[in-house]
């Protein structure tokens, strides 16, 4: 975050942290950072969910623009200026910028590769096919610039949805505003392990099965 290349009097950086992950709590105590990050201690709640902790942190967030960052992740410098002259040369229906995602171990192993040959195609190509036909952006976990107001008026994440990205990118649809990609790359790490893969697709697959009931007429 210090890297980033924007003015830090006008940056905020919240730090949001679990109440009982106290090993975490103590290490940024510890770290003496800069003025503008702010340490932000999610009381304990259900459900324990990422969106849940965004939405606390929504609360407290000054800034015009907001972006979610994990913490793995290593945007591009020049990210944020590009965002904001993005927001400032769309149109006000423009609720949010997404930035491109990829990963940085991509040679680590065979599973990496695979992995960053689906973001490479999802991110360069889908996505931008879709804004190009104004059709509805799921959003990534990482990395979407929103304009605070559109973010806050939507109500935030849903705190039990847990692909909230993509939800959330639905529901800016739905209200008539649109997604813009970023000609900017944030790179983050790519699960090199089989089983940590198996879980997380299995998360996502979860997330996009529904109840469905079968009326058959004899």
């Amino acid at each position: 975050m210090a890297k980033l290349d924007y003015p830090k009097e006008q940056l905020e950086v919240l730090l949001l942290l679990e109440s009982n992950d106290q090993e975490t709590i103590t290490a940024i105590r510890d770290m003496h950072l800069p003025g503008f990050f702010k340490t932000v201690v999610v009381p304990h709640s259900l459900p324990k969910t990422k969106p849940k902790a965004c939405n606390y942190g929504l609360q407290r967030a000054t800034g015009e623009y907001s972006v979610i960052y994990d913490a793995e992740d290593i945007p591009d410098p020049l990210q944020l200026k590009k965002a904001v002259i993005a927001f400032e040369e769309s149109a006000s229906s423009t609720g949010c910028v997404q930035a491109k995602l990829n990963y940085y171990n991509w040679n680590q192993n065979l599973l990496t590769r695979l992995f960053t040959l689906e973001y490479s195609l999802w991110f360069n190509l889908i996505l931008t096919g879709l804004q190009s036909i104004k059709a509805p952006i799921p959003l990534g976990g990482t990395s979407n610039h929103f304009r605070t107001s559109v973010l806050r008026e939507l109500g935030g994440w849903d705190p039990f949805n847990v692909t909230e990205d993509a939800d959330l990118g639905i529901r800016l649809s739905k209200r008539g505003l649109t997604t813009a990609i970023l000609d900017s790359t944030t790179y983050e790490e790519a699960n090199s392990a089989l089983g940590n893969w198996l879980r997380q697709r299995s998360r996502w697959i979860r997330a996009i099965c529904r109840p469905i009931s079968f009326i058959c007429v004899m």
